[in-house]
């Protein structure tokens, strides 16, 4: 394909890797399967790419998409209710089948629940009269089915990822899976509508144990119930810096531009933002390829 961008975009796209795609197929509709979309990124240069589905793994489709295109695709596991919510057992086939990331619920989480109409066009799958899922007890611990999963993930050196839930949650699951030994813990799009961190969050959470921050485009988009500006994202990134955030498209949906066309769109405005070429070479690159093990 062709991207009409300049050359120090493309410079940039050479080597990224987005930790966050959407592909078909899926109950939801996607602009491209997953050998469509490492076939993109193998074209583009970029060094690798990680699929999501909020219902199933992507762990083992990764694996063909890779082999049939010779090119790097990962997945992952979200713990939505489809594969039993906090399921050690589901996390621990998910690892063993290569998953690089265990997201905490997202579609389910009930914070998202209670939010759904940030996200309109994904409420069709929730029901009226879903629950969702808490990870708290009412003492404010966590829940001990995550302690397990935990322990899975520091065993297989993989990513915890927050997913959907609250601030409140999050801080008490960053913090508990530091302890347990998860070493790279990657805080989901903070500054989504649906999710709403403020700088000091953000940095409180650092604090508690998070890796990284994964800013994402799809916040900005039509896809969104609440977009916000494009320049919030290069606010985020400035207010904790760039050794603490990737970034990432979460893309993938038919409406919105192919993915490795929109990881240029996010290149681009940054730059134009005046963020550096090396402090996008960071999060485009460095730190998703540390949290990946490559």
């Amino acid at each position: 394909m062709r991207l009409r961008f300049e050359k120090r975009v493309m410079d940039l796209l050479e080597g990224a890797i987005d930790l966050h795609i959407h592909s078909a197929p899926d109950v939801y509709p996607r602009i491209l399967n997953d050998v469509e979309l490492a076939l993109q990124a193998k074209e583009m240069g970029m060094r690798a790419i990680l699929i999501k589905n909020h219902f199933v793994t992507t762990a083992d489709r990764a694996q063909i998409a890779s082999e049939v295109t010779d090119f790097p695709v990962f997945g992952g596991i979200a713990l939505n209710l489809q594969v039993g919510g906090l399921n050690p057992l589901a996390v621990d086939t998910a690892l063993k089948l290569g998953a690089k990331i265990v997201w905490l619920p997202t579609l389910h989480a009930q914070k998202f629940i209670h939010n759904k109409s940030h996200v309109t066009h994904l409420a069709g799958e929730l029901g009226d009269d879903l629950q969702g899922i808490y990870i708290l007890n009412e003492d404010d611990t966590l829940r001990d089915e995550l302690y397990p999963i935990f322990r899975l993930i520091a065993e297989k050196n993989a990513i915890l990822a927050t997913g959907h839930v609250s601030l409140k949650e999050a801080k008490v699951a960053v913090r508990e899976a530091a302890r347990a030994g998860v070493k790279k813990i990657v805080v989901t799009h903070p500054l989504a509508s649906f999710v709403n961190y403020s700088i000091e969050d953000m940095q409180e959470i650092l604090a508690l144990g998070a890796s990284y921050l994964e800013h994402v485009f799809n916040d900005t988009t039509r896809q969104v119930g609440h977009p916000i500006a494009r320049q919030a994202l290069y606010e985020g990134i400035k207010g904790v810096g760039a050794r603490h955030c990737i970034m990432s498209t979460d893309s993938g949906q038919w409406l919105n531009p192919v993915p490795v066309q929109q990881m240029g769109i996010y290149i681009n405005d940054m730059l134009r933002f005046g963020l550096s070429a090396a402090e996008i070479r960071t999060m485009v690159a460095e730190n998703p390829a540390q949290a990946l093990g490559l």
